[in-house]
This record gives structure tokens, sequence and C-alpha cells, in this order.
């Protein structure tokens, strides 16, 4: 993550603390009215996190790891932007090569990936939690609601989980409308509607801005990739997402995003909740 894209972020996370009517950006929910994507063989998640006050200007990032210590599913929040935050990825978790661990962490060091040092307590803060089936909802989903605290857990042990490809990398350009507001992306491959990667930015801070999720896009895999944007406004008709697809190859997936040059052809309104 580049020093330059960091400093923009933590200077916006100023004004999104600042404003309370900001809290839209990171929790607002009721905005989405279609449920998740997921099928017989996948399970979506709904993951909440509260009293995350120390962590407000850090990157925030949960991964779901399966039993051969293989990661599933990505997702990052930079900044998190409040204290409370609430993610939504359908079809991340997989029924087969369970069980899964939900494992997340804030960046609280700022090095910009996940590490801690344990036998000194220093580094990023970082929780594990297993998903049991006494978290899945009568839809099927895994719903996690988590408070914050001081247990924390090493991700790497007992090893640093697997990634399983490239990097997932979206140009966003011409993207001056949408500044102030928060812009979220969900990268999912188009056939199974399985989320791999979720990006969300609380308040977008410049007209362009690239995103760059390592280690979870395979080679010769067709993705779908939405873009969704909302400035909070009542009533909920400032929602807009953005649907494309791309092919993408053995060096991962790299996209451009203009909504200007993708047109009217490419705002959807069949989306699950951010």
């Amino acid at each position: 993550m580049g020093p330059v894209r960091r400093l923009a972020m933590l200077a916006s996370t100023v004004g999104l603390a600042a404003s309370s009517s900001s809290c839209f950006a990171v929790t607002n929910l009721d905005r989405f009215e279609q449920n998740g994507a997921s099928s017989s063989n996948f399970n979506d998640l709904r993951l909440t996190v509260r009293g995350m006050t120390s962590h407000v200007s850090e990157l925030f990032e949960y991964r779901i790891v399966d039993s051969t210590n293989t990661l599933q599913s990505r997702g990052q929040i930079f900044p998190l932007g409040g204290p409370d935050a609430t993610m939504f990825a359908p079809g991340a978790v997989p029924k087969q090569n369970g069980p899964f661990t939900l494992d997340f962490y804030a960046d609280h060091d700022n090095s910009g990936n996940y590490d801690r040092d344990e036998k000194n307590g220093t580094g990023d803060h970082s929780w594990r939690i297993p998903l049991t089936d006494a978290l899945l909802d009568d839809k099927g989903a895994f719903v996690v609601t988590f408070d914050h605290n001081t247990s924390f857990s090493v991700l790497t042990s007992p090893a640093p989980p697997r990634e399983i490809g490239a990097p997932a990398v979206v140009h966003l350009t011409n993207m001056a409308t949408f500044v102030g507001k928060r812009v979220q992306l969900r990268i999912a491959d188009a056939s199974s509607k399985r989320v791999v990667v979720l990006y969300r930015v609380p308040v977008l801070g410049t007209a362009t801005y690239d995103v760059t999720v390592p280690g979870m896009i395979e080679g010769g895999v067709t993705y779908t990739v939405e873009i969704y944007t909302d400035d909070g406004a009542t009533p909920p008709g400032s929602v807009r997402v953005f649907r494309v697809t791309k092919a993408s190859v053995p060096a991962g997936l790299d996209l451009s995003f203009d909504p200007i040059a993708a047109g009217p052809s490419a705002e959807v309104t069949d989306v699950a909740s951010p």
C-alpha cells in the first residue's frame, strides 16, 4: 500500500471522525434490499465489529481460512472509518474443506500488512473465531458480531495462511462525482458468485484511486466486479452500483473502471447489501 494513498486516506479519516453524520459510510445496511447470492455449495458471511475506537484510522482486514490453512476470501477496509462496521460477503465460505476460521486484524503499527510479535505483545491487534454451525442464521449465513477486546490471536500460527493465487488490482478513474462518498468493491467468481475479495473506502478522497488486494485471484477465471457508491442521502436513491466482468490471467486480475466510459449499461440494481 503506497504512502501517498495512506496519507490521503488518513487525512480523510479526520473529517469522517469529526462528523457523526458520516457514520452511514460504514454501518448503514438498510440502503440495500437484496439478499446474498449463496448457493448449496457456499455460505454467506456477515461480520460486524463494534467498539473499535482505537482502530478507526487503521487498515482492517478479515480472512476466511480453511482446514488446509488456505485463504478462501479476504476483505479490507481502509481506513476502518468508525468504531463500528459491518461487512457482507456472499458465498465467502465454501462448504468443503472445513472447519473454517474467521481471522481478522487491525493494522495497529501501520505497516500495511499483518505482523504481530506475541512474545513482546507488539504489532497488530488480531483475533480468530471458529466458524461453527452455531453462528449460522436461518438463511445459511455465518453471522458474527465481535466486540473489541484484548484477547489477541496470532494469525500466523501454526503457519502463515496460503494465498490461492495472484493480486486483484482495480484502477478507479473519473470518480469525481463520488468524492466524499463511500466506495466498496466486491470481486466474485462469475460462475459461482463466490466473493473472494471485498474492499471498502469509507470516504473517497480523490477522483483516481487504485485498489490492490493480494493473493486471491486464480488464473483463467472470469470474475464479476461490483463497485458500490453511497452518499448517505435520504431516501436511499443515492446508492449506485456498477457491475463489470473480466477474465483473469496468471498474473492476476487487472481492471480499470471509469463510470463515465462504462455508461448506463454497467449500472445495476440487483445487488446484495454491502
